[in-house]
């Protein structure tokens, strides 16, 4: 699998400082690329990041700590030589598509050009409580991609007239820092977000699928690539891969409990949870983390199996999990970004979970 790319979260809290030296440790320990989520608010609600529930409270005040994604990207990007740098993913809801256009192709030469601009469809949660319109979010997705390919490939201005967007004369003369703009890599899952990515973007980042499921979205995409007159890999099949490492079997199960690694498992779609046996989290995506109730909170934790978390989490030993990566590679996956929730599980094993991180890149580069 030495085609496999590898990329790992970048820091996504303070100190800044720290974000730079750990994405320059990244590059020497040859990861591929470094992913920066972009959230104002985190899934976990207020009422239960407290103490009793995980130590990590009492040492983090708030669970929606987070970075600017494209800010550290052109701050760490700047000061590294060889790792791709990327957002997973913001969205053209809270940013508009000419200034993402803008801001990627100044992170393109900041980085000379390393940057990936990630986006996807948006979450209620980070666009609701900030007074925004959160209506059609696919069709705004679709709309601004379009937007983005059009200012980046003019020569002068151009108009556009859409269902959300209106532009007359609208211009953007930075070039691209090399050939070619960023790529534009998409967070998609359901059949028209995947016929966008085959018509619209270079690369796919989904979270975890089912390997057959997998397969077949990625037909999807290339399927409509070719109706789109482009190559049918011109989309590079990554995947947003939550890990939770454990040294043994015990300790697993003992983690997956966890009640905030079980709230982390409320992203999963309603049909995933009813695949498993599982009544989803009624109306969860419909909520504010930040405003739910404690009683509620621990309703929608208690109704979150541990089963799901091992559905949708790479689990195990370093063996185990990079032997579960495998079965993605063989159905087409080519970037995987590792995204570490073990001190979610338990605080204590944060260290070491790293160093499994790095042992399971060394397994999957000597895979051949």
């Amino acid at each position: 699998m030495r085609d496999l790319e590898i990329g790992v979260p970048g820091q996504i809290m303070p100190p800044a400082h720290r974000a730079v030296e750990l994405g320059q440790r990244a590059e020497a320990d040859g990861y591929d690329a470094l992913w920066w989520p972009c959230h104002l608010m985190g899934w976990h609600p207020d009422s239960i990041w407290t103490p009793d529930m995980s130590p990590l409270a009492a040492v983090q005040p708030s669970g929606h700590v987070y970075f600017d994604p494209l800010v550290m990207m052109g701050a760490v990007g700047a000061q590294t030589e060889t790792i791709k740098v990327g957002a997973v993913v913001t969205d053209l809801i809270r940013r508009h598509p000419a200034m993402v256009a803008n801001m990627a192709l100044t992170l393109d030469h900041l980085t000379q050009g390393r940057a990936i601009l990630g986006l996807g469809s948006g979450e209620r949660m980070n666009v609701t409580p900030y007074g925004m319109d959160f209506d059609r979010p696919v069709g705004r997705l679709e709309e601004g991609i379009e937007i983005i390919r059009a200012l980046w490939g003019a020569d002068g201005p151009i108009d556009y007239e859409g269902k959300f967007h209106h532009m007359k004369d609208a211009v953007l003369g930075l070039s691209p820092y090399g050939d070619t703009p960023p790529p534009i890599w998409t967070a998609a899952h359901g059949p028209r977000m995947l016929r966008i990515t085959g018509r619209l973007a270079d690369g796919w980042l989904p979270t975890k699928l089912a390997p057959d499921v997998y397969a077949d979205s990625l037909a999807t995409i290339r399927q409509a690539s070719v109706e789109a007159g482009r190559d049918a890999e011109a989309v590079t099949p990554g995947l947003l891969a939550y890990v939770l490492a454990a040294p043994d079997e015990a300790t697993l199960r003992r983690m997956q409990e966890a009640p905030l690694l079980r709230a982390i498992m409320v992203m999963l779609p309603p049909q995933i949870f009813r695949e498993l046996g599982v009544e989803p989290p009624e109306g969860f995506h419909d909520l504010i983390p930040a405003s739910v109730p404690r009683e509620q909170a621990e309703a929608i934790i208690d109704g979150i199996p541990p089963k799901v978390v091992d559905y949708y989490c790479f689990c195990g030993t370093p063996e185990q999990i990079a032997e579960e990566v495998r079965t993605y590679y063989d159905a087409g996956l080519r970037h995987l970004i590792m995204w570490n929730v073990t001190a979610f599980g338990d605080p204590e094993l944060a260290g070491w979970s790293f160093k499994a991180m790095r042992e399971v890149k060394d397994i999957l580069r000597g895979g051949g």
